[in-house]
């Protein structure tokens, strides 16, 4: 039966001491680290059935030899994840680590493993794993007398969280992508030890050492790209104005002068209501105000003017931290209907510039939170990037 422990709390898989070989190996492709999606593709029959069915008929197959475990591990590591961190350059080894075949059936150790590799591609995937504990109460009651109330004692558990980063690497870049998760941690004493609330595993604090791994293994000299100058000036140029596409303005995290701005928003256009929404709308209102102050009449080419001015002035030029945007392409049917069904999803993300001093140190590593659904997590968001930045 599958373990649900720690399942429906923490995004991330949680080894609850399952013997190696086959109940590992179930665990493992059951838990957050594979999609049912990917499980499907792998599978040869059964595809409506539940994940833990398909988990186990994969297994299955794995024992029986009818599919290698090279296959599920490709397909692990090109699965769309949450977050991405790249760099661009060079590097003259595709190293030789721990061979990735034991992740599937056995815990491993805290290390490199690869390289994976697809015979249509030059590209050549890693996988650097971390144990993190994961605390848990047991609880149990004691044994009373008859007419006695009975009494819960709790004791402390420790399982092992395994994360996982994805590096993929090519003659150009190279990529760590990765899904973030909550944790807890342990406080009070060894005699009365108490859990904490879980909180966010702070990556950030780790990607910087991976990429430090990887120059050295692969004798790389690799760097991030010039990210906030790219995407608020050289895809803002290219994109903002083109009538085949639409690009919205989600979030900014700006600080200027001793002045903070936090504006976050679902999106800039509401085709429901037809109203103008977020940073969008902001922008409008401030332009309305301005025309009323000096008496300009409001023309809607004029409004525009002023609402463009404005939001480059808030996106550009008030030291943003980070930004979120998406970018969608017209097809020639939705120019002619106004239908999002024909709507092409190009990019979206959150994209942390690290260009400057913060108070956060998430603001410290450059990476991006991609959106998975409609966008395509972080394969799509890599590949839009690199060719645009090919261009």
């Amino acid at each position: 039966m599958p373990s649900q422990s720690g399942r429906s709390i923490v995004d991330a898989f949680v080894d609850q001491s399952f013997p190696e070989g086959r109940t590992f190996c179930t665990q493992f492709l059951y838990s957050a680290e594979f999609s049912a999606n990917t499980l499907k593709s792998l599978v040869t029959r059964g595809k409506s059935s539940s994940k833990y069915e398909l988990a186990s008929s994969l297994t299955d197959s794995l024992y029986s030899h009818t599919i290698d475990p090279e296959e599920v591990l490709l397909a692990f590591v090109q699965q769309p994840r949450k977050w991405l961190s790249f760099k661009l350059g060079s590097c003259k080894d595709f190293p030789t680590f721990e061979t990735p075949n034991i992740l599937l059936t056995e815990f491993g150790k805290e290390c490199w493993y690869g390289p994976i590799k697809d015979r249509y591609s030059s590209r050549k995937w890693y996988i650097r794993t971390k144990k993190i504990p994961f605390y848990e109460n047991l609880y149990k009651a004691e044994n009373v007398l008859e007419g006695e109330i009975p009494q819960q004692f709790s004791s402390v558990t420790t399982h092992q969280i395994r994360w996982t980063v994805i590096a993929e690497i090519d003659i150009n870049y190279v990529a760590l992508s990765w899904n973030g998760f909550r944790h807890n941690e342990l406080k009070g004493n060894t005699y009365e030890p108490q859990i904490e609330s879980l909180m966010q595993f702070p990556y950030w604090s780790h990607i910087p050492g991976f990429f430090d791994e990887l120059v050295r293994e692969c004798k790389a000299n690799w760097e991030h790209p010039v990210l906030d100058q790219f995407i608020l000036y050289n895809l803002w140029d290219k994109y903002i104005s083109n009538p085949k596409y639409v690009w919205r303005h989600l979030r900014i995290r700006a600080d200027h002068h001793g002045v903070a701005l936090n504006a976050h928003s679902t999106g800039a256009f509401d085709r429901e209501s037809e109203q103008i929404r977020g940073l969008q709308a902001l922008a409008r209102q401030l332009a309305y105000s301005a025309l009323d102050s000096l008496n300009i009449e409001k023309k809607p080419e004029v409004i525009k003017s002023v609402e463009s001015s404005l939001l480059r002035t808030l996106i550009q030029e008030w030291e943003t931290k980070s930004y979120e945007f998406s970018l969608d392409e017209i097809t020639e049917s939705e120019l002619s209907e106004l239908s999002n069904d024909n709507r092409k999803s190009l990019f979206r993300a959150h994209c942390y510039f690290a260009n400057g001093i913060s108070n956060s140190p998430q603001d410290a590593l450059q990476h991006l939170n991609c959106f998975v659904k409609d966008y395509g997590g972080s394969s799509k968001a890599l590949s839009f990037l690199l060719s645009e930045l090919a261009k």
